[in-house]
């Protein structure tokens, strides 16, 4: 027998795994298969929610005397939009079997907050100003999107959390997760120094979100 027929025939070796695909196209195609229709159920729950409870009597006052002292810093506007870019990572750093349950977590929290919000409809602290110096393009599109009624929990830090504690469970190196966590702080100060939310938003915020990652999340990667 030959060297050459000792060889063997490439077409029976297994194949490399393609480390490539899985962060390439097909996988954001995943994600987005699963992100539009969450996104869709994101938009339509908050903004109805907002316009109900704008139109609705008998607010409740769910913050202290004490936290309208918090400082107004325009400049936070940029980390509180940040959220975007964190919801960018998931194709970057989970697999496709994690996007379904994310996917899962993040309906639950939208959810959750909606029935919330429907029985605590809260009403700010803060005043919003009519002028931002710098920043009022900014400041005017927030504004027109986001009426100020959709407080406990904030869903902001809520899909923050969630989205967080997904990324870090994936293990990622210790830099990415250093500086996830501190992303995560960041966020949450962020809310409160741009005055759209207040502390018990936070907390509650948090809360639900890692509710959601341990009860619906975890079970289904594990």
């Amino acid at each position: 027998m030959t060297g050459a027929e000792h060889q063997a025939n490439p077409a029976d070796r297994p194949a490399a795994p393609d480390l490539g695909s899985d962060l390439g196209g097909s996988n954001l195609r995943a994600y987005l298969r699963l992100a539009v229709p969450v996104g869709a159920l994101f938009a339509v729950v908050y903004f109805t929610l907002n316009w109900f409870t704008a139109h609705r009597p008998g607010h409740y006052r769910l913050y202290l005397d004490w936290e309208l002292a918090i400082p107004f810093v325009p400049a936070m506007i940029y980390v509180y939009a940040s959220i975007l870019l964190l919801f960018l990572l998931p194709p970057l750093l989970l697999s496709r079997h994690a996007f379904t349950a994310l996917a899962r977590a993040m309906a639950v929290v939208i959810l959750v907050a909606a029935a919330a919000f429907l029985l605590f409809p809260a009403e700010p602290g803060f005043q919003r100003p009519a002028h931002v110096p710098g920043y009022d393009a900014l400041y005017r599109t927030l504004y027109a999107l986001d009426q100020p009624y959709n407080l406990v929990p904030s869903l902001h830090i809520a899909c923050a959390a969630l989205c967080i504690a997904a990324l870090l469970h994936a293990g990622p190196r210790t830099v990415i997760r250093l500086g996830l966590m501190l992303w995560a702080g960041l966020l949450s100060a962020s809310v409160l120094l741009v005055h759209q939310h207040h502390l018990l938003d936070v907390v509650t915020g948090w809360l639900l979100g890692l509710a959601a990652y341990r009860l619906v999340y975890l079970p289904r990667v594990q």
